[in-house]
């Protein structure tokens, strides 16, 4: 249950109850609901142990939410280690303590840490934002939105102070509190495709055509010059969550819930073969794709928790990697050596494609969304839960650059194809345009009335395709300096 009044429903009380009042609630239920009282009957005993639990659960997380409205430090009932005593530390230390709780997954003392690196500095953005990446994770958007607005407000208050040197916090570029207004894409084309989410598009690499999908069993194909439909791909027996457009543009790869993998001749339109299924592939949805760039490997995230490797000329899996946490994004280096997958954990593994082994960890501050390798397979871009890009250096594990500039969460991200400018998109509808040399945003646009879900650039860079939630493709022409 994400919503904190669901959780006043389970003890049968109004969400504006007093503290008192819920905890009379919280003692008269686990009275009625405790299992010792039904020794004699195996059903009711049953049953009263999912009640209890449902119970307790509720009480646990109303009073956490009372503590961090009130900014207690009061424990949290069931967890005996929660309590952080108060000590006359620097708001680093706590907001390092923090991090270190939130990397173990210990969300409760995460949090009180962050609060109390709050009490010292009320200026602690990177503790509001590291906050909101946490409440959000828990299911409570409303105010993760009003940790990540502080963290705005205060940047906007502070746009002239120095960066604090403490390594220990994102680093952003003094650059970034300036944006150059300047023109460097232009929307000509906005189609209207459907009343739910355009939640992928891919471009074929003769810039001729684009393909998208939108919560649907079937793919549509555009021209890309006159925004027409040109057909529509039809084979999938359930929703086709990701695609992806051979280098050569004449293939077209897809991934279904149906847990297959079918792979498309753009000029046939027809379905030329397909992985998975019985006897091979995923034993759940297949959720994500990355195709290297020589054609030969077909990397697929499946609901089952597994990335496999596939050898694309033999129809063979060459390996498969079990995963502790959910998968977000997949992508291969160009130079065809590397991969990297987002999550939700804080830390970044780059694998070699040939053995699927971790050559580099990389500690990130956030939950990644999306993320791209430059042309060049030196740098790793990744956007995610706390608004932050960053732009790593693979050979070093090191940040670069951390731009910042977007208000909500970063959904999508793309290089341009002379590895200058790097694009993002994100939630706050708005497409940026970033200088890579100096990590300066060159360019703000609103782009979607809803959320921007995805973007990619074609390889000309002179065409860039969005869509969003508003159910619309923007087609838009760029002015990128080459």
């Amino acid at each position: 249950m994400n919503d904190i009044a669901q959780y006043y429903a389970v003890l049968s009380i109004d969400s504006a109850a007093s503290p008192e009042t819920v905890k009379k609630a919280y003692r008269n239920l686990a009275k009625i609901w405790h299992p010792d009282r039904y020794v004699h009957d195996s059903r009711l005993k049953a049953q009263a142990e999912i009640e209890i639990k449902k119970i307790n659960q509720a009480y646990t997380a109303i009073k956490s939410y009372w503590e961090l409205e009130h900014n207690t430090l009061e424990q949290i009932p069931g967890n005996s280690q929660s309590q952080v005593s108060i000590k006359k530390n620097t708001p680093d230390f706590y907001y390092c303590q923090g991090v270190d709780y939130a990397a173990q997954q210990n969300y409760n003392d995460a949090l009180i840490s962050f609060a109390q690196a709050i009490r010292l500095d009320a200026n602690y953005i990177e503790a509001y934002q590291y906050r909101g990446f946490i409440l959000s994770k828990l299911g409570y958007e409303y105010r993760a939105a009003a940790e990540f607005e502080m963290a705005n407000q205060i940047k906007a208050k502070n746009k002239t102070r120095p960066s604090s040197p403490n390594t220990s916090k994102p680093q952003a570029n003094a650059s970034h509190q300036k944006i150059v207004k300047t023109q460097v894409m232009k929307c000509y084309k906005s189609i209207l495709v459907a009343n739910q989410p355009i939640t992928s598009v891919a471009i074929s690499s003769d810039n001729k055509t684009f393909a998208s999908i939108d919560n649907d069993r079937e793919i549509k194909l555009w021209e890309i010059n006159t925004g027409q439909k040109i057909a529509t791909l039809r084979g999938h027996t359930d929703l086709i969550k990701s695609l992806f457009i051979d280098s050569r543009g004449t293939t077209l790869i897809s991934g279904s819930k149906d847990k297959t993998i079918r792979f498309w001749d753009l000029k046939t339109k027809k379905i030329i073969k397909t992985f998975g299924g019985y006897f091979d592939g995923h034993s759940e949805a297949v959720l994500a794709l990355a195709l290297s760039p020589d054609n030969k490997t077909l990397l697929s995230y499946g609901a089952d928790n597994t990335i496999k490797t596939w050898d694309i000329n033999r129809a063979k899996v060459n390996q498969s990697i079990s995963l502790s946490a959910n998968l977000t994004c997949l992508q291969i280096s160009p130079n065809c050596q590397l991969f990297c997958a987002g999550s939700s954990e804080l830390q970044l593994r780059i694998r070699q494609i040939e053995n699927g082994q971790v050559i580099r960890s990389i500690n990130n501050n956030s939950g990644v969304l999306c993320m791209a390798f430059s042309p060049d397979s030196n740098i790793l871009a990744t956007g995610g839960i706390d608004r932050l890009i960053r732009l790593w250096d693979i050979n070093t594990g090191k940040i670069v650059h951390t731009l910042a500039g977007h208000s909500d969460r970063i959904s999508s991200l793309a290089f341009s194809f002379n590895g200058k400018t790097l694009v993002s998109g994100g939630w706050n509808q708005t497409i940026k345009v970033w200088q890579l040399k100096t990590g300066e945003e060159i360019s703000s646009i609103k782009a979607h009335s809803s959320k921007i879900q995805t973007l990619a650039i074609a390889s000309n860079h002179q065409t860039l395709v969005s869509g969003g939630d508003d159910g619309k493709i923007e087609i838009w022409r760029c002015f990128f300096n080459s």
